[in-house]
């Protein structure tokens, strides 16, 4: 992941606006993690930086747009990713009854200033914008356990199958 930092102990006191479309900040981790999408539409993203004397205020908004496997039919789709965020950012070594070990802290103390690791904060809100099941429609229909056609373009042709054995326990019931 590239470094991308912003010196927040100097910022005016109403903040700074800033807005970044540098790719690597989304493709590198993507294609260093192998992970099952890549980039569709370009990503952008602004934000608006406020100090306080124990940290930042990190506001913004999060733009662009994803190619998807769908989880049901397996057919790729362009999903939209849109996130809009408004986060505080401790700087690190205050109260440390209220930090845990594994904290992650976006903002970093380097040379006596505190800088926000833009790239990281960035990557966080673009994961934290993902669907847990990438689908490509709300009501996609999947694809056919017997001959996997997708059933969204075509019905399959398959016999519907009642004999599955593991539903016998089931038909000699009756719900009372």
């Amino acid at each position: 992941m590239i470094e991308l930092l912003v010196e927040t102990t100097n910022l005016p006191v109403d903040g700074r606006e800033f807005s970044f479309d540098e790719q690597r900040i989304w493709a590198d981790p993507i294609a260093e993690y192998h992970l099952p999408y890549r980039i569709a539409e370009p990503f952008s993203a602004m934000i608006r930086v406020v100090p306080h004397a124990d940290g930042c205020t990190v506001e913004g908004t999060l733009r662009g747009s994803l190619f998807f496997f769908c989880d049901r039919c397996a057919e790729e789709f362009t999903y939209p990713v849109t996130a809009e965020f408004h986060e505080f950012e401790a700087y690190p070594g205050g109260d440390s009854r209220n930090n845990a070990p594994n904290d992650v802290w976006w903002v970093v103390p380097k040379d006596g200033l505190h800088y926000l690791d833009v790239a990281g904060f960035l990557w966080e809100q673009f994961q934290l914008a993902l669907p847990e099941k990438p689908l490509c429609a709300v009501l996609c229909r999947g694809v056919c356990a017997e001959c996997g056609a997708n059933k969204n373009l075509d019905e399959c042709r398959c016999a519907a199958s009642e004999s599955d054995s593991r539903l016998a326990a089931f038909r000699s019931m009756k719900l009372s």
